[in-house]
């Protein structure tokens, strides 16, 4: 049940709180005036963009769409649709995000490629990827994770949809390593149950009255993850991408 009110945020996974410092910087720096973001999930980022952003999500998940939808409602503002991003956009948008999602997807150079038609000229892709392959375990396949990545994949990834790498950054060290074998040894528990892509986004979520208990919390460990941003030493990255100046013509 959703009890968060219009002016409380509401509470994300412990994860999301630890990528929110490198998401919050990139917004400030690219100032977007229009946000678009490809699978919202139950929607406490989308809340966030929406309270400040023109914004629209989308969420091809019919539980999740429905606390996002309660979620907005409440706010009074934004857009979410119970679909994913289709192939031909109807609008352009500054910025577009994505979290936790591309690795889901088994043909992602494709899917970023399409979600890049929304964009505006020079627009700007923000996206949050689980990183190196060799981790990949139990928390990945209860998930329905295609993938996990490296950095110099997702600088390919993102050549090949014809934005320019800006940025790819590494979070979670030291606190992501500690969390995600814990959502290992969880998943471990899970594996036999039908549990997949479809409502991932649902779990290892806190109710929504610790949210700003989790929040604070987690603020020494967002701090300490600094000087490893530009390391390998962390469980995800945080990439950000421009549309490429010939494409940008081009749209």
């Amino acid at each position: 049940m959703i009890d968060e009110g219009q002016t409380r945020p509401p509470a994300l996974s412990p994860s999301a709180s630890l990528r929110l410092p490198l998401i919050e910087n990139w917004l400030t720096r690219i100032a977007p005036s229009s946000v678009l973001e490809a699978g919202c999930g139950m929607g406490a980022m989308a809340w966030r963009f929406a309270s400040r952003f023109d914004y629209r999500g989308y969420e091809p998940d019919p539980t999740s769409y429905g606390e996002a939808a309660a979620r907005l409602a409440r706010l009074g503002k934004g857009d979410v649709r119970n679909e994913p991003v289709p192939n031909e956009p109807d609008r352009r948008f500054d910025l577009l995000v994505a979290f936790e999602v591309l690795e889901h997807i088994e043909d992602d150079q494709a899917t970023l490629r399409s979600w890049v038609r929304w964009l505006n000229p020079r627009g700007h892709v923000l996206i949050s990827v689980p990183a190196h392959p060799d981790r990949f375990g139990p928390c990945d396949e209860m998930a329905g994770h295609c993938r996990r990545y490296e950095r110099d994949s997702m600088t390919t990834m993102l050549r090949a949809a014809g934005l320019e790498p800006l940025s790819i950054e590494s979070w979670g060290m030291p606190l992501g390593y500690l969390l995600e074998a814990g959502r290992n040894v969880l998943a471990r528990r899970r594996l036999d149950k039908d549990v997949g892509t479809a409502g991932s986004g649902r779990f290892f979520q806190p109710p929504a009255a610790l949210g700003r208990t989790v929040e604070l919390a987690l603020r020494p460990a967002a701090f300490a993850q600094k000087p490893f941003h530009d390391t390998e030493m962390g469980i995800g990255y945080v990439a950000v991408g421009r549309l490429a100046g010939d494409q940008a013509e081009g749209e």
